[in-house]
């Protein structure tokens, strides 16, 4: 039986034991359902193959779908990637943590499979703003998520509509019905160029603010 955690939202909410607890699910191999800003998200750690190949199989993904990686800093961030630059440097100082996903090159000596059987060259990478999800990836590293929805359905805002039994995944982390928002901002960093991949919860303009020669390929 899966465990499950209600957690008010709020200054006060207490995290640090259910933090704790999670950590060791997924140490364990588990998949755990938790909130992202807009949506909750299937989450393992990003190295256990088993457990990514999980997720891929409760969102029904087709072969060569990647998950998108969360690390709890910039610094994480440089660790696992080729060409984290002054660039990638810069909109992650302005932007995380927050909705702004990077997509960089990625270390090829990285151990783990993020579904592509390791084919990719990049890695989509960001440092949430949830609390609650920042704090996992503090303490445990890089995560690797996918939406808890099935492939090309909206995020899902409760966990009540999560499409998981109990006996697929090791704990729910409930938020509470979760707030309608504009997905990630997309960027592609490598070679020393910006390309814009997807505007969405961060503006064309915003991101102009950093760096106005960006090339935008919507």
């Amino acid at each position: 039986m899966a465990q499950k955690f209600e957690i008010k939202q709020g200054p006060r909410a207490k995290l640090a034991p259910v933090i704790t607890k999670c950590v060791e699910l997924m140490r364990d191999g588990k998949v755990l359902v938790m909130p992202l800003e807009n949506g909750y998200v299937f989450v393992c750690d990003a190295f256990n193959h088993a457990a990514v190949q999980r997720i891929h199989i409760l969102r029904g993904d087709e072969d060569g779908v990647a998950c998108q990686v969360l690390v709890g800093s910039s610094l994480v961030a440089a660790g696992i990637t080729i060409d984290f630059d002054a660039e990638a440097k810069k909109f992650a100082e302005k932007f995380w943590p927050g909705l702004l996903t990077l997509n960089l090159p990625v270390q090829r000596g990285i151990t783990w499979n993020l579904g592509d059987d390791r084919s990719l060259d990049m890695v989509s990478v960001r440092v949430p703003s949830n609390k609650f999800a920042l704090d996992l990836a503090k303490s445990y590293g890089p995560l690797a998520i996918g939406s808890a929805a099935r492939i090309g359905m909206p995020p899902t805002r409760e966990t009540l509509f999560v499409p998981a039994l109990d006996s697929d995944i090791g704990a729910t982390i409930d938020f509470g019905e979760l707030p309608i928002g504009a997905p990630t901002t997309v960027l592609t960093i490598a070679n020393g160029a910006v390309k814009v991949d997807r505007i969405g919860a961060i503006s064309l303009k915003e991101l102009k603010s950093v760096n106005k020669n960006i090339v935008v390929t919507l």
